[in-house]
């Protein structure tokens, strides 16, 4: 079964988000549970929670959590470090209060110092929080591959897994990161070149969401710069070669697109859907 969905908005309460989901008939959606540019974790009214539980429930919507982007589980500077431990495991809590199963992380910069110790900072961080908290899921998101950041490479995402041995520890795979990571999708072949390399580093049975985003520089590039669907280099074909692919044929799809004079929410799921509908004949 196929979930699309996009990061929804938590303005005025968190459960506005299910709502709007609801209302639009997405299978998936994905929010912050807190604001997404400040340290401090915001508390949870409980009817809000209410709220976001039953609409969620009843609606049989599958919802993610993104911890903001401040979090730098691989940061070599001490304070940002602890901040960020103390950032993943409110986060890991605010997910189990709301009844959210997953919980997606960006690995963030080893500020220079080296990839090894970057990896060696976010298996620290992932086993001490993993060991004090319960269900959550983590998802580890790739990286685009600007400079000093971790997990843009899928062994290095393999090695992150490996080392933490929890089964509570997945993939959200983003293929505008990929893409800008060097990891070409826009035929069948290379595709399934960049899929098998995936399986072969990390195992598709870790691939707990995808971040369905288009790409607004070339391949390579190391640049996070997310597209409307079949506007960037990608491109339509990209993604019906994605689509083709059997680690695209099920799941949970979440889009992270702006709503702007070059498209919106409505315009980029009728993008999917045709790309979808066109390959089930």
């Amino acid at each position: 079964m196929m979930r699309l969905g996009f990061h929804l908005s938590i303005a005025g309460a968190l459960s506005n988000a299910p709502k709007e989901a609801a209302i639009e008939k997405y299978g998936a959606f994905q929010i912050f549970t807190t604001s997404s540019r400040s340290w401090k974790n915001s508390e949870i009214d409980p009817k809000d929670r209410e709220d976001f539980v039953n609409c969620t429930r009843t609606n049989d919507l599958v919802p993610f959590a993104h911890i903001p982007y401040l979090c730098n589980p691989a940061s070599t500077n001490s304070e940002v470090y602890g901040k960020s431990k103390d950032m993943l495991l409110s986060n890991m809590m605010n997910r189990e209060t709301l009844g959210i199963g997953s919980l997606v992380i960006h690995l963030g910069s080893h500020l220079g110092k080296g990839i090894d110790i970057g990896i060696s900072n976010i298996c620290g961080a992932l086993s001490d929080t993993l060991g004090r908290t319960e269900n959550v899921r983590v998802l580890l998101e790739n990286g685009s591959g600007y400079s000093n950041c971790v997990g843009s490479k899928f062994s290095d995402i393999g090695k992150i897994i490996d080392t933490v041995g929890s089964d509570r520890v997945g993939v959200c795979f983003d293929t505008c990161h990929a893409f800008a990571a060097g990891y070409d999708l826009r035929d069948d072949e290379k595709v399934d070149n960049a899929m098998k390399e995936f399986d072969d580093s990390i195992g598709l049975s870790r691939l707990g969401l995808i971040h369905l985003n288009d790409a607004k520089h070339p391949l390579g590039s190391g640049l996070d710069r997310h597209m409307h669907i079949g506007q960037g280099y990608i491109g339509t074909s990209g993604f019906t070669s994605l689509f083709r692919n059997r680690a695209f044929s099920s799941g949970s799809f979440v889009m992270e697109l702006p709503e702007d004079e070059e498209g919106d929410h409505s315009s980029d799921m009728r993008t999917v859907k045709s790309i979808i509908g066109k390959l089930k004949g």
